[in-house]
């Protein structure tokens, strides 16, 4: 959602043709539609729902009823793609979407529930499976169209129901003869023939799908194969059968730092070539589509050189403020690597406006001697790049440009190492450097003690303020003892914890444990008897969540530990807009959960939403437990 800054920026236009060009683009819906359309289709789902989101204030009353209905189904189908499917629902209702007669309309909230069968505990997920299956076929019945036939078919298939599912499937075929030649046809009819058996057909038919995926959107291919993978699953055919409608991979890169001329490293400035010419090999070899890594000088330059050169999207990390990124990560390298980092940084900016790439700072602050901060960036990239293959259905691998001779706690080493934790595939491409290079020498001498990594909770209860006199005192000894207690349950996972009235702060070793403390804050909140307590009415506990590197000192005023920095700043500043019952988290929470492979929780887009006391505009996600 655009800020009020902003917006006020627009009406603030200092009448220039470039100015009075961009305002006019802004309120033109047309443009709105086509660029939400296209991030959808690029399985950038995010920025898709963000893009309706803002369209829709910006243009208000001034919205077709036709362009409003376009923006509202692109809106709730992208939060519904990233994954939001309670939002979604919210949404859809909100929307009154169902008023609507066209196919696409009444099977979205089919396609709701589908999604919502899927995250069902398995005791619940076949009885989920077939309501989704009758809402498609109720639209089936009013449309006659291929699209709710196929999926009805697939969902009764999965449920179980045999019958169903083939009558359903058959009736997909008969549809389908009226369509022209399309990938949604051919690609109809694969998946029936699949809950048919015909596996020959389902082949033949997949193979002439291949045919179109250099016009397809990514997400409509993504959609495929999910749905197809569970069918497979189902009726133990082997997943190869999927291999031709493939989408590109994903790649996330990493590498040393190339020593200036003349100076010793591991990357020797005189293999640029040798190392630029098999990054090139490497390229040929094989699809990428997307590439995520930061904008070192040397490995990490070479390889987004080589993605700009071939039209890969490109999504940058970079640690800290760009001037010090420079001053430390690039300019120590001499010849022209100043100039191509700008080149290169340019090139994303441009593309960012396109929705082709982004560029994200892990922090906003600068790097004040703390190599802690490349590892968060890193960590921060590889989340962004796994959660780019989930809802892609991509493969994804690493490419580290690397000597093979480990090294300190950070750089292309840890990175290597922690990706192939995961049991994910690397690929390495060797410079030939020195055994023990010199310690890099940064311009800036470490003034501050490092940073730590750390998840912090932020929280308050809503209606405290409202409670009278007489009953503080149950709130504090029965309800934030109770909290305690949960706090207690995490042992040496928190590493901080404090309140004062209903707030509480705590910090935790690392991002799964606060996000299961804090559903089990938010549990304990909810299974409180308040009324018992002569508390009323019931209160609820609204919390935020964020990832990130923080100071570890002294409370001088406590005389105690404790930890504080901007990104308890940040954290703080998100508990404020948390719906009560809910828990808020940043987007580097959401992909730090990612990284982590943990399937106890999912975290579900909200939007990009304004925080308190206009700290700016923040990609929040709320935290659920998964089933």
């Amino acid at each position: 959602m655009l800020s009020e800054d902003q917006i006020g920026a627009m009406s603030d236009s200092n009448g220039s043709d470039e100015d009075t060009s961009h305002a006019e683009e802004l309120l033109d819906a047309a443009k709105w539609i086509k660029r939400i359309q296209d991030a959808n289709g690029n399985g950038e789902y995010l920025r898709a729902a963000d893009h309706a989101e803002n369209a829709l204030e910006l243009l208000g009353k001034n919205l077709s009823p036709q362009d409003r209905a376009t923006l509202h189904y692109d809106f709730v189908l992208a939060v519904a793609r990233s994954g939001a499917t309670d939002r979604a629902n919210e949404l859809y209702e909100k929307y009154k979407i169902g008023a609507n007669s066209d196919v696409d309309s009444q099977a979205l909230r089919a396609r709701i529930l589908k999604q919502q069968s899927y995250e069902q505990p398995a005791r619940k997920r076949k009885k989920a499976l077939r309501r989704a299956a009758a809402a498609y076929e109720d639209v089936y019945t009013q449309t006659e169209d291929s699209f709710p036939a196929v999926n009805a078919s697939t969902l009764y298939r999965l449920a179980g129901d045999i019958a169903k599912a083939h009558e359903l499937a058959k009736k997909t075929l008969t549809a389908c003869e009226s369509m022209g030649d399309s990938y949604w046809k051919v690609a109809t009819i694969a998946e029936a023939a699949l809950v048919l058996g015909d596996i020959e057909t389902s082949q033949q038919y997949l193979d002439r799908a291949a045919g179109f995926k250099e016009t397809t959107p990514h997400a409509a291919l993504a959609s495929t194969r999910k749905q197809l993978k569970l069918l497979c699953q189902e009726t133990g055919q082997d997943m190869a059968i999927l291999s031709s409608i493939a989408l590109p991979e994903i790649l996330f890169f990493a590498g040393h730092i190339i020593a200036a001329p003349g100076k010793p490293g591991r990357f020797p400035a005189d293999q640029e070539q040798t190392v630029g010419s098999e990054i090139q090999d490497y390229f040929d070899t094989r699809d990428i589509g997307f590439a995520f890594g930061s904008l070192a000088s040397g490995g990490d330059l070479l390889i987004a050189e080589e993605c700009i050169r071939r039209d890969i999207e490109l999504h940058v990390v970079l640690p800290f403020d760009r001037d010090d990124f420079l001053e430390v990560s690039v300019l120590p390298s001499g010849n022209n690597w100043g100039e191509r980092f700008e080149t290169v940084y340019a090139h994303i900016q441009a593309r960012e406006q396109q929705d082709r790439g982004s560029i994200t700072y892990a922090t906003e602050g600068g790097y004040l001697g703390d190599d802690s901060l490349f590892k968060y960036c890193a960590d921060f990239a590889m989340g962004l790049a796994m959660v780019r293959a989930r809802n892609l259905d991509a493969d994804i691998r690493m490419l580290a440009i690397y000597d093979g001779k480990g090294g300190p706690g950070f750089g292309t080493d840890k990175n290597l190492e922690h990706w192939q934790k995961f049991g994910l595939p690397a690929d390495i491409i060797s410079p030939v450097g020195v055994a023990n290079p010199p310690r890099r020498e940064s311009a800036q001498a470490r003034k501050f003690p490092p940073r730590e990594l750390r998840a912090i909770l932020f929280g308050d209860v809503k209606g405290f303020s409202k409670l009278k006199e007489e009953m503080l005192p149950p709130f504090n000894s029965r309800y934030m003892s109770r909290l305690s207690r949960v706090l207690k349950s995490f042992g040496n996972k928190v590493l901080y914890s404090n309140s004062w009235g209903d707030a509480i702060y705590v910090v935790l070793k690392d991002p799964v444990s606060a996000a299961l403390c804090g559903l089990e804050l938010q549990r304990a909140t909810k299974q409180m008897n308040f009324a018992a307590l002569g508390i009323e009415p019931d209160l609820s506990l609204r919390l935020s969540a964020h990832y990130g590197p923080v100071f570890r000192g002294k409370d001088y005023i406590r005389n105690e530990p404790t930890y504080f920095g901007s990104q308890v700043t940040k954290a703080a500043r998100i508990e404020p807009i948390t719906p009560p019952g809910e828990i808020y988290l940043t987007e580097a929470m959401a992909a730090a959960l990612a990284l982590s492979g943990t399937t106890q929780i999912e975290c579900n887009y909200m939007g990009n939403l304004p925080t308190s006391k206009k700290y700016g505009n923040l990609r929040m996600y709320v935290l659920k437990f998964n089933g």
